[in-house]
């Protein structure tokens, strides 16, 4: 049922989840179910019933394909060669459903260029989209946009260029407050700041932020 006239998506790709408990929480109760390769196993590990199960399958167990074809499962097999990752076939598939609101959990482990990647495909989505392993929540704030990050034990928050120049960054709320500054690349302002209201408030004037609550 979509939550508030929005549809959520959740996509279970086939990186690293590193606290299950947190992503259980961020994932919650989601409209649309998509598993991109490996990434079936986390869903399955939160007990989700997977609506779409995408990928060139080279992450995923034989078995487990298998026993996912078995049970009905819609599955799209795409060709190992080819020019996207199946993560963002993955998040192809939940725009062309009608998502409006995407987690995107799993998208980063020990390989740095998919981590990247991910991270990358997170600016260029016309929908909201948050990406975690459960020990990083990361979200993307455009030209004029506002954030409210909640206070979370033990959380650091951090601020990361993804333009040149990000100018008219007002933060609230935090133990380093900013007022219209300028973010930019090679620097580090924005890294390892506290909330230490109930919620901190990030805004922008122009460019595009990501927006990072981690946990050691």
């Amino acid at each position: 049922m979509a939550h508030g006239g929005r549809r959520r998506a959740a996509i279970f790709a086939a990186g690293e989840l590193l606290d299950l408990d947190r992503v259980r929480a961020l994932v919650g109760q989601p409209d649309l179910v998509i598993c991109a390769d490996g990434g079936l196993r986390h869903a399955q590990a939160l007990g989700l019933r997977v609506d779409l199960l995408v990928g060139d399958f080279d992450s995923l167990d034989g078995a487990a394909l298998a026993d996912a074809r078995a049970a009905g499962m819609a599955i799209v097999q795409v060709p190992v060669e080819k020019d996207r990752t199946d993560s963002q076939i993955a998040l192809e598939e939940a725009l062309r459903r009608g998502a409006d609101e995407i987690l995107l959990a799993g998208g980063s482990g020990t390989r740095l260029d998919h981590t990247l990647s991910n991270v990358l495909l997170l600016p260029r989505c016309p929908v909201p989209v948050t990406m975690t392993d459960g020990k990083s929540v990361v979200r993307v704030l455009r030209d004029g946009q506002t954030l409210e990050v909640p206070r979370a034990a033990g959380a650091y928050l951090s601020l990361v260029p993804l333009t040149p120049a990000v100018t008219g960054v007002t933060v609230t709320g935090v133990h380093w407050p900013l007022e219209g500054a300028a973010l930019r690349w090679g620097e580090s302002l924005g890294i390892s700041n506290r909330v230490v209201d109930a919620a901190a408030r990030v805004s922008v004037g122009a460019g595009c932020l990501l927006v990072i609550q981690a946990w050691d």
